[in-house]
C-alpha cells in the first residue's frame, strides 16, 4: 500500500512538472510585417532579406546614404535583442555621415525566421553576421548601393563580443565598433547553489528535445532567477517596470516577433566556451571599444583588458561615466553615437 501511495504521488509530480514546462515553452510569435520604404532627408530605409548558412530567411533593415556605393557598418543586437529595441538612431546617425547601413535580427528573433524561438547561440550568431558580410558583398555590392571593400561591424553587449570573434576571423573588415560588449562571463553572475542545480536541470532537458522547448529568464534584478541580473534591469517579469531605466521603459510596443524576457535553456550548455576575450588579440582591424563605468553586467574593467589585448595599429577606449543601457538612450547617446560616427567615418572614409 506504501509503494502504491508513493507511485501515486511520483505520477502526480511527474504530470504537474510537465504541465508546468509545456506553459513555459508557449512562445506566440507575433506577426512582424514589412516595413515599407521610408525616405528622410539623409536618406532611406528599406526591408531586405537574405538567406542564413542553413537557409533560414533572415531580415534586415537596410539604411542607405544618398550617394551611391557607400561604406557599409553592419550591426545586429544584443542579447535577445531585436533591430527595433534604439538600435535604429545609431544607424540613421551613421547615415548621415554618409555610411550605409544593415541592421538585421538573428534567426529565431524579431522579424526573422527560425525556430524555436529565441535560440540565443553564439556561433549561430557569428554564422549570422558572416550570412550578412556574404550578402553586402555579393547583392548589395553588385548593384552599386555598398562598397565591398569598405565593410565595418557594429556590435553592443552580446553582439559586441560576436563582432569581436568575427572580425578575428574575417581579414577583410575595415573596423569594429563594440559597445559594452560581452567579453567573459563576469563573477558576478556565475549561477550557484540551487540557481545553479535548476539551469542545469533545465538545460539537460531542453537538450534532450524530448519535451517542448524549455525557456529560462534573460534579465532580471539582483536576487531574482535570471541569466543576466543587473541593478539596471526590470524586474523579471515586467519589462514595463516603472522603476527601470529610460531603455527599458521606452522600448516600442508591442515589440516586434512577439519579445519574451526568456531564451532557449539549451544556450546553457555551450555559453562558457565562449569568451571573445581570447579572440581581442587576434583583431587587426582599428577598434573602438565603448564601455560603461557603472555597468554591472559587462564591467568596464573587463573592456579595458580588452582594450589591452587588441594588437591592432589603430584603437580607442571610451569610457562613459553610466551604465550599460544608458548607451543606448537619453543624455549619453547623443555623446555616444557622435563618436562611433566619427571613428567609423573616418576608417571607412566616409563623405561628409
Amino acid at each position: 500500500m506504501i509503494w502504491l501511495f508513493a507511485g501515486l504521488v511520483a505520477a502526480t509530480a511527474l504530470v504537474l512538472c510537465w504541465r508546468s514546462l509545456v506553459r513555459r515553452s508557449r512562445f506566440a510569435r507575433a506577426p512582424a510585417p514589412r516595413r515599407e520604404r521610408e525616405e528622410r532627408e539623409e536618406g532611406t530605409v528599406e526591408t531586405v532579406e537574405f538567406p542564413a548558412t542553413d537557409g533560414t530567411r533572415l531580415e534586415g533593415w537596410l539604411f542607405l546614404p544618398r550617394a551611391p556605393r557607400a561604406p557599409l557598418v553592419v550591426m545586429a543586437p544584443g542579447l535577445t535583442g531585436t533591430k527595433d529595441g534604439h538600435l535604429e538612431p545609431f544607424a540613421w546617425r551613421f547615415v548621415r555621415r554618409g555610411m550605409a547601413v544593415l541592421l538585421f535580427d538573428y534567426r529565431c528573433f524579431g522579424g526573422s525566421d527560425g525556430e524555436p524561438r529565441h535560440w540565443a547561440d553564439p556561433a549561430r550568431h557569428r554564422e549570422d553576421y558572416e550570412s550578412a558580410l556574404r550578402f553586402a558583398r555579393g547583392p548589395l555590392a553588385s548593384d552599386g548601393r555598398v562598397d565591398a571593400g569598405r565593410i565595418a561591424l557594429w556590435g553592443s553587449s552580446f553582439s559586441g563580443g560576436t563582432a569581436l570573434v568575427t572580425a578575428a576571423r574575417d581579414a577583410g573588415i575595415r573596423a569594429v565598433v563594440a559597445q559594452a560588449p560581452f567579453l567573459e562571463t563576469p563573477p558576478g553572475q556565475e549561477p550557484s547553489g540551487l540557481s545553479l542545480l535548476r539551469y542545469m536541470l533545465w538545460t539537460t532537458l531542453d537538450l534532450s528535445r524530448l519535451l517542448p522547448p524549455i525557456y529560462v529568464p534573460v534579465f532580471g534584478r539582483p536576487g531574482e532567477w535570471a541569466f543576466a541580473t543587473s541593478v539596471e534591469s526590470p524586474r523579471r517579469g515586467d519589462p514595463q517596470d516603472p522603476a527601470a531605466p529610460l531603455f527599458w521603459r521606452t522600448l516600442p510596443q508591442p515589440p516586434r516577433g512577439g519579445w519574451e524576457n526568456k531564451m532557449l535553456a539549451r544556450m546553457l550548455a555551450t555559453f562558457d566556451a565562449f569568451r571573445p576575450m581570447d579572440a581581442a588579440a587576434e583583431v587587426r582591424c582599428p577598434v573602438l571599444l565603448v564601455a560603461a563605468a557603472r555597468d554591472d553586467l559587462v564591467p568596464s574593467a573587463f573592456v579595458e583588458r580588452a582594450h589591452r589585448a587588441i594588437r591592432s595599429a589603430e584603437k580607442r577606449l571610451d569610457v562613459l561615466p553610466c551604465g550599460h543601457f544608458d548607451l543606448y538612450v537619453g543624455p549619453f547617446f547623443a555623446r555616444n553615437a557622435g563618436s562611433q560616427a566619427d571613428f567609423l567615418a573616418r576608417q571607412l572614409g566616409a563623405g561628409p
